[in-house]
């Protein structure tokens, strides 16, 4: 019966795409999904499955472009000033709903300039430690880092990222003192993490994954409101102490504003049916991606509410990037 629940749900998200590219969009060109990261990372490993899904369901070409810098804001910056035609979209996440709270000067609008697609999938950030560091449990990296103030330096992919919040969220709930360290991309901070030369960081569970299960880092817990089916025996922050602690990574496609309702719709409903299928449910299960579809509405509200909500949070940690 849940099988043929399924089938039927996926059908009745296909039947309205495949419609809608067959009465003339897409049928121009290939379709832009713009990634704000370099090529390799956790977040290209997570779009191109879904890309292949999407050239299939829309028979037109699905083309991955890679627009890395700012923190995510200078591939959303090419996705708003894009022409609203249905072809150039945007892999958004978590970032760009921080982003306006955090930069003083914005080179696009987030409110008025995108306009949400569809909701894809969450996942949370990793507490990791260097696996030397005399601690196995997030009650005792807080009594460790109490005990040497002046010895917690976290890693952050970059200044005014999720990494950078979550930390200061989370030294703040603790009472504990963290210096943060800031790198262009999380690459080099795991490296560092990984070498000893930074002591924690809270980095999203894909890209500490390998180094988790390498044995060259150490999980303490998980910054989602529940435990990840990927390291179910890792705890959460809230079950760790931290009663109400929550910052997942999201992601989700956006488009230019003033893109034809037809496109949007007809994407919607292809992304929705491309996160029901084996692959995407394989290519997801090692990166420890929950897949949340979601119509383009309730999409576009929980964008301007994600807005709201980070900018709040940046200003009550202090966090501002010059």
């Amino acid at each position: 019966m849940k099988r043929r629940h399924l089938i039927a749900v996926a059908a009745a998200f296909a039947a309205p795409a495949l419609a809608l590219a067959q009465n003339g969009w897409p049928n121009k060109q290939p379709v832009r999904l713009i990634v704000p990261a370099s090529p390799g990372g956790s977040l290209d490993a997570l779009t191109r499955p879904l890309a292949a899904q999407l050239t299939t369901l829309l028979g037109q070409q699905v083309i991955v472009e890679n627009r890395g810098g700012a923190g995510g804001v200078l591939g959303a910056d090419v996705t708003a000033k894009s022409a609203p035609d249905g072809y150039t979209f945007l892999l958004a996440a978590t970032h760009h709903a921080i982003a306006p709270g955090v930069y003083p000067k914005m080179p696009y609008d987030s409110t008025h300039d995108l306009v949400g697609v569809a909701h894809i999938g969450n996942v949370p950030n990793m507490v990791v430690v260097n696996e030397k560091l005399p601690v196995k449990t997030l009650p005792e990296f807080v009594a460790w880092a109490k005990a040497n103030p002046d010895k917690v330096n976290y890693a952050t992919g970059g200044a005014g990222t999720l990494i950078h919040i979550a930390s200061e969220m989370f030294a703040s709930q603790a009472r504990i003192t963290m210096v943060p360290v800031h790198y262009r991309g999380s690459a080099p901070g795991i490296t560092d993490l990984v070498g000893g030369n930074v002591q924690v960081m809270f980095e999203t569970l894909p890209s500490a994954a390998v180094q988790v299960r390498g044995g060259k880092l150490r999980a303490l817990a998980v910054t989602s409101p529940k435990r990840n089916p990927a390291f179910p025996e890792v705890p959460t922050v809230a079950e760790s102490g931290y009663p109400g602690f929550d910052a997942i990574t999201w992601y989700g496609v956006m488009a230019p504003a003033r893109t034809p309702p037809e496109a949007i719709k007809a994407m919607n409903a292809a992304v929705n049916t491309a996160l029901q299928s084996p692959e995407i449910k394989k290519a997801w299960q090692t990166l420890g991606v929950e897949a949340t579809p979601m119509s383009a509405e309730a999409f576009q509200a929980f964008w301007l509410q994600e807005i709201t909500r980070w900018t709040g949070i940046a200003k009550a940690q202090g966090v501002k990037v010059e």
